[in-house]
C-alpha cells in the first residue's frame, strides 16, 4: 500500500462511528488533534508518519496532519496493513503516530520489529493514540469498547499534566526506598524491590527534549491518554502469590481461581480451580511467562471505571489501577527474555513500602495525590 491520503478518509469523515455500536458521544476531534500536537512539540522540518484506519476515528487524521503541517512538520499518511519498503519509510521518519485502528493485528509483526529497533537505536519517537484498543479486561485481554469509554477518554485528555508528573515522581521515590508489597482482598500478596531500575513515566510529554533522557524503549512511546508509571523490579526479588479470578488463555480457553506462587521471580507453582491443564499449557507456551515482568501504577484521575464495569479504561492508566505482569520485559529495562508477556490488572490493591501506604483499597492515598 502506498503512502497516501485515500478517498476512504473523505468518506469516513462524512459517515463515521467511533465504535461498532451506535455513537452516542460527540467526539471533539479538534481537541484530540490539539492534544497530540501539543504533546509532540514538533520542530520545523521534522518528518511525521501517521498510521491511519479510515474506519476508526477517521476524521482525526486530516486534523492532525493539518495542525502538524502548520507547525512546520513534514507529514505523510500510511494506512495500516502491509506496506511496500516499510524499512525505508521508517528510516526517513522522525515521529511515528499510531492513530486508532479497528484491529491492532493489522500491523504486521515485521513492521513492529522494525519499529522496535528504530526506537532502540534512538532514531525517533512515537505517540500511541490507541483509543478503542486500550479498553481492557482485568485479565489483560481486550475488552469491549463503547461510547461510555469514548467519553471517559475525551475527559482524560484534559488533566493537570504538571501535577501528574509531580505525583508520579513522589511515588517513584517512595517505591525506590524499600521493599514493595502489593496485596488484594482476593489473596494476591507479592513483594519485590525496584533498586535502580529505570521508571517509565507516561506524563504526556512526547517532545524531542524529553527523548534525550530516554532510558528504555517505552520512554519513546508516549501514550495518550496519559497516567501510568512502569518499572521492571529486580526479578529475583519477587516473592509471593498472584491470585487471578479468571483469565482467557490459549485459543480463549478459560481458567478460574488462578494462583501463581513466585520464588525469586519465578513461578514455582501454578494452580487453578478450573482449567488447570489450560493454565499449564499457557505458561508453557513461552519460556518467559513463568517470570515476573513488571509493576505498573496508574494516576490519571479521570480514567476510572465504575465499580461494576466489566472493563478498565485505557490499559489501566487510571487512579491506582495496578498492572502486575508476566514475561519478557525488554521494553521496560528488565532482564527477562523470551518474547511472551501477559498483563494482569487489579483495581483493588493496597501497596505499601515499609509503613507507608501508597495505595489503599484501590485508591491512591492522600499523601501521594
Amino acid at each position: 500500500m502506498t503512502l497516501r491520503h485515500t478517498f476512504l478518509s473523505l468518506v469516513a469523515a462524512v459517515a463515521f462511528t467511533a465504535t461498532a455500536a451506535a455513537q452516542t458521544v460527540q467526539i471533539p476531534y479538534d481537541r484530540l488533534a490539539d492534544r497530540i500536537v501539543t504533546a509532540l512539540q514538533v520542530s520545523k522540518g521534522e518528518r511525521v508518519l501517521l498510521r491511519y484506519d479510515p474506519t476508526t476515528l477517521g476524521p482525526l487524521e486530516p486534523l492532525v496532519r493539518e495542525k502538524l503541517t502548520a507547525k512546520g512538520a513534514v507529514v505523510k499518511t500510511l494506512n495500516y496493513g502491509p506496506a511496500e519498503n516499510f524499512q525505508k519509510t521508517i528510516d526517513e521518519t522522525d515521529i511515528y503516530i499510531w492513530l486508532p485502528v479497528a484491529n491492532s493485528a493489522t500491523t504486521p509483526v515485521e513492521q513492529r520489529q522494525a519499529l522496535a529497533k528504530w526506537l532502540d537505536d534512538g532514531k525517533g519517537r512515537q505517540i500511541h493514540f490507541h483509543w478503542n484498543g486500550g479498553t481492557q479486561d482485568r485479565d489483560g485481554r481486550a475488552g469491549t469498547h463503547s461510547a461510555e469509554f469514548d467519553k471517559i477518554y475525551v475527559d482524560a485528555l484534559d488533566i493537570d499534566y504538571a501535577k501528574l508528573s509531580r505525583d508520579q515522581d513522589k511515588v517513584i521515590a517512595k517505591l525506590r526506598s524499600g521493599e514493595v508489597r502489593v496485596t488484594t482482598p482476593g489473596g494476591t500478596d507479592i513483594r519485590f524491590t525496584v533498586g535502580d531500575r529505570p521508571f517509565n513515566k507516561q506524563d504526556g510529554d512526547a517532545s524531542k527534549a524529553r527523548m534525550a533522557h530516554a532510558k528504555v524503549r517505552v520512554d519513546r512511546e508516549i501514550e495518550l491518554p496519559s497516567g501510568v508509571i512502569r518499572v521492571a523490579p529486580i526479578e529475583t526479588s519477587a516473592n509471593g502469590v498472584l491470585v487471578v479470578p479468571k483469565a482467557r488463555l490459549l485459543e480463549n480457553a478459560v481458567a478460574t481461581g488462578i494462583r501463581l506462587e513466585f520464588t525469586n521471580g519465578k513461578v514455582v507453582k501454578a494452580t487453578a480451580q478450573t482449567g488447570q491443564k489450560d493454565l499449564e499449557a499457557y505458561l508453557a507456551s513461552s519460556p518467559a511467562l513463568t517470570s515476573f515482568r513488571e509493576l505498573g501504577l496508574g494516576f490519571n484521575p479521570k480514567l476510572v471505571a465504575k465499580k461494576d464495569s466489566a472493563f478498565l479504561p485505557y490499559y489501566g492508566y487510571g487512579d491506582a489501577v495496578v498492572r502486575l505482569a508476566l514475561g519478557d520485559n525488554t521494553e521496560v529495562g528488565g532482564a527477562v527474555r523470551g518474547g511472551g508477556s501477559r498483563w494482569l490488572f487489579f483495581d483493588d490493591t493496597t501497596i505499601t513500602v515499609g509503613a507507608d501506604k501508597i495505595v489503599e483499597n484501590g485508591r491512591l492515598t492522600a499523601a501521594y495525590k
